[in-house]
């Protein structure tokens, strides 16, 4: 148990747009993966499709009490990487997110204080669908492997954080189509 899980409020989000006006952004959720339910993480049930090889239908269910960190990333800052890594034979997918969120807002600061203490899963919203890319699972969670920022230097500095992710799995990046993970009933 982590000393953040009682925080409710986590986001990293910027509201107005008044610091940022040219920005557009995509909804994304990281969750820890100590919030879900007992067998709440789902994955691909592989059919005979390839596109069944990288999609998760199934909801996955997080615990009582719990709900998804929101995560509203600078759309043309922020994306998902994938690349293979290891042997020649016997390669894996590095996966990765960046989330770039335009604000030094104290709930941002607070939340990206909390995030770099846990490992979970990472959703970004797919463009133009309901649909989500997924880095991590419950064999390999996403874990935060870098955080910059600061307040901007010079005329035209960014002001604001950028969270790096990053896990591993033997496909690119899956797509999660079971809309926003809620908490059992």
């Amino acid at each position: 148990m982590s000393q953040y899980d009682n925080v409710a409020n986590m986001a990293l989000q910027f509201g107005d747009g008044n610091d940022n006006p040219s920005g557009v952004g995509e909804l994304g959720y990281f969750i820890p993966l100590a919030w879900f339910a007992a067998n709440g993480i789902k994955a691909p049930t592989a059919d005979t499709t390839a596109e069944s090889l990288v999609t998760i239908s199934t909801a996955h269910v997080l615990a009582a009490g719990k709900a998804a960190i929101p995560l509203m990333p600078l759309f043309d800052k922020s994306g998902i990487t994938w690349k293979t890594a290891g042997e020649v034979l016997s390669k894996i997918f590095e996966q990765g997110a960046e989330v770039f969120i335009p604000s030094n807002a104290l709930a941002v600061l607070g939340t990206v204080q909390a995030l770099k203490n846990y490992r979970g899963i990472v959703l970004i919203r797919k463009l133009g669908t309901a649909h989500f890319y997924q880095i991590g699972s419950q064999e390999i969670s996403a874990k935060v492997m870098e955080i910059t920022g600061g307040t901007g230097v010079g005329p035209t500095g960014e002001v604001g954080s950028k969270v790096t992710f990053q896990s591993h799995s033997t496909s690119p990046v899956v797509v999660y189509t079971a809309g926003v993970p809620v908490p059992a009933p």
